[in-house]
């Protein structure tokens, strides 16, 4: 591969990394503050896995950034960056866990909102998108930790998918623990990618 050409590459994947973050940093905010409002916890979970897949785009955006100013690409980044998304699903993974079985035990459901309809739809417009673009540039590029965004960045279209479930069968047939479940799916999702995030990590330790 000539370097005009790595330069290309690279340039790419610092603009889709960048236009990741823009999205997830919108998304984000918007789905924690308004699923706190309508009470709905899947709706929370979402907007954290979007913080959590804008924080890995930030990491990349710095490592393409020095790379494309002569800096070597960094292996420890990536490294950090690994470390850093997986525990960040964790977290999110545990919080998730603690409010489905509040809500559970209190028999709590959401109320209906059309901010969170609408920016789930707008999700899964939007996320395969960026999905297949990072996927498709991680080999090129020689970054694994492109390739595990462009995971997040999946896992939050079928997020989005599983919270458009829960409020429906919540708000629309009164199925009061639907959108518990939907987010207990979500944290296991996030878990299961959590864990083999920090298996890789520790595989190159």
């Amino acid at each position: 591969m000539t370097a005009a050409k790595h330069t290309a590459l690279l340039q790419r994947a610092l603009f889709w990394s960048v236009a990741s973050l823009a999205w997830a940093l919108l998304v984000g905010g918007v789905a924690v503050v308004d699923g706190l409002i309508v009470h709905s916890t899947a709706l929370v979970g979402f907007g954290l896995g979007s913080v959590a897949d804008g924080g890995a785009s930030a990491t990349l955006i710095w490592r393409f950034r020095h790379e494309l100013t002569g800096h070597p690409a960094s292996a420890e980044l990536e490294r950090r960056a690994t470390l850093v998304v997986g525990s960040l699903l964790a977290l999110i993974a545990a919080y998730l866990v603690i409010r489905a079985v509040i809500a559970l035990a209190q028999h709590a459901g959401p109320d209906g909102s059309a901010i969170a309809y609408g920016v789930t739809v707008a999700s899964l417009l939007v996320l395969p998108v960026l999905a297949r673009a990072k996927l498709r540039l991680a080999g090129p590029v020689g970054s694994r930790a492109l390739r595990a965004d462009g995971v997040l960045s999946a896992a939050g279209a079928a997020l989005a998918i599983a919270t458009v479930i829960g409020l429906v069968l919540s708000t629309g047939l009164g199925i009061w623990w639907a959108d518990s479940a939907a987010a207990l799916v979500i944290a296991l999702v996030l878990g299961r990618e959590s864990s083999l995030t920090l298996s890789a990590y520790s595989r190159e330790t």
